[in-house]
């Protein structure tokens, strides 16, 4: 039996091995839940129209060869990505798929300005990827059926719900004729905010959001789609308005397969409770992503804390907010341009790709999780390291996550967000084994 631990630190990925050794004073041990928490977990990114602008400005054989590094199985593998339905703010325009003032039969319902490029890179990436799991998610209805007469900001009218459960449908089965499964869909990015008109954007009461989801559950089982709801779509500091229409809406939790979450606001422990009360409800991870002025490059550690601590709170997915963006954030029709990165950037002036913490981190995750892989939480026991007076305390706790595969390998993803190093035992496959985490590093430790 032999061990091998692959880390990122310091803007370097190396290789080590590691080795048993006997019980270590002063050493953090983890140990890892004897029952799994979940099986299988799907990695992936926001297949923005800006995304797609970007990558149809490469040279074919690049983005090929990207794509490859991306999606294929020698790569990162990436098993599932958000599109958005018509405009969001990471797009080089703004449109919905039918702007024809109060057009309620949906006569002049057309996704032929996705043709351009957004549905041609679609359509590629999917060709590495064909099992690719896809959510779609609209950023605003078209205009005629909100309060202001804007695809920016304003609330959803009741009195269209209806229409607009035709809308979604019509969009996949539009996206379905291209050869594009649509298999989940939100009824709304973000639901409490309109982001003050200045970007495509509409708030939904929770009852007019319930209402919808069942409407648009029972055209989709109508039109013998095969496609799963998730509500919300936004902060995790907001959980309260979850459970409460949960609670309350009557038919919502039959009609709903799922809550999708961001993290701007709050933090994902707060969801946990949604997975207590609704233990058949998947969650998600559907945005957040890395931040151009921001340790872009740098910020591994948090996406592995983030990651891991939404595997622990039960979630199915992580999907990272836009796949590609060029070297200013772009493009972008929104307020937030300068702001927002790509999980990969392509650089116009230097002629080359740079990649995010968020992609680095996730070469230490998504490659070793397969959907027959069993996750367990890695907990820790933390020895006497310094006086107990010490306060605040100046060592974090490691996270991590140990994934357990058919073929027998055992891997656990350690994450030491400490500028110092951290010595670390942990039980492997019946083994005590020894390994030092450089500061701010995230590792990935393999048993075969």
């Amino acid at each position: 039996m032999n061990a091998r631990m692959i880390t990122t630190c310091k803007g370097v990925t190396f290789t080590d091995e590691i080795f048993p050794a006997l019980h270590i004073p002063g050493a953090t041990h983890l140990q890892a839940a004897s029952d799994p928490i979940g099986t299988g977990f799907r990695f992936g990114a926001a297949i923005t129209p800006s995304s797609c602008y970007e990558l149809n400005q490469m040279d074919p054989r690049e983005r090929a060869a990207l794509l490859q590094k991306l999606y294929g199985k020698e790569g990162l593998g990436l098993s599932c990505a958000r599109v958005c339905v018509a405009s969001s703010d990471y797009s080089a325009e703004l449109y919905s798929y039918d702007d024809a003032a109060d057009d309620t039969q949906l006569q002049h319902f057309s996704v032929t300005r996705d043709e351009a490029y957004v549905i041609p890179m679609i359509k590629e990436i999917l060709a590495v990827n064909p099992d690719l799991y896809l959510l779609a998610s609209p950023w605003s209805p078209p205009y005629w059926m909100k309060t202001g007469g804007s695809m920016c900001g304003g609330y959803m009218r009741e009195k269209y719900v209806e229409c607009y459960a035709d809308y979604m449908v019509k969009f996949i089965r539009a996206y379905g004729e291209y050869g594009i499964k649509i298999s989940a869909v939100t009824p709304q990015n973000e639901t409490n905010t309109d982001q003050n008109g200045k970007m495509p954007a509409c708030i939904w009461h929770p009852e007019t959001e319930a209402k919808f989801i069942q409407i648009l559950r029972q055209k989709l089982d109508d039109a013998g789609l095969d496609v799963k709801i998730w509500m919300f779509d936004h902060n995790f500091n907001d959980v309260r308005r979850v459970l409460w229409s949960l609670r309350e809406c009557e038919g919502l939790r039959e009609s709903c397969d799922g809550v999708a979450f961001h993290y701007y606001e709050g933090s994902v422990e707060e969801t946990r409770v949604v997975k207590e009360t609704h233990p058949d409800l998947e969650l998600h991870f559907t945005e957040g992503g890395p931040r151009l002025t921001q340790n872009y490059d740098t910020d591994w550690a948090k996406w592995g804390i983030m990651i891991i601590k939404s595997m622990k709170a039960g979630y199915s997915s992580f999907t990272g907010w836009n796949l590609m963006l060029n070297e200013l954030g772009g493009p972008n029709v929104g307020p937030f341009i300068g702001l927002c990165g790509g999980l990969v950037t392509r650089d116009r002036v230097a002629g080359e790709i740079r990649y995010s913490g968020q992609y680095k981190a996730f070469t230490h995750l998504a490659p070793y999780i397969t959907p027959e892989s069993k996750l367990y939480p890695l907990t820790q026991t933390i020895f006497p390291r310094y006086k107990m007076s010490a306060y605040p305390q100046p060592i974090q706790d490691v996270e991590g996550i140990l994934v357990k595969n058919p073929d027998g390998k055992q891997i656990a993803i350690l994450v030491n967000p400490n500028p110092t190093g951290v010595q670390v035992q942990l039980e492997l496959a019946g083994i005590l084994w020894y390994a030092e985490l450089q500061g701010d590093c995230i590792s990935t430790l393999i048993v075969e």
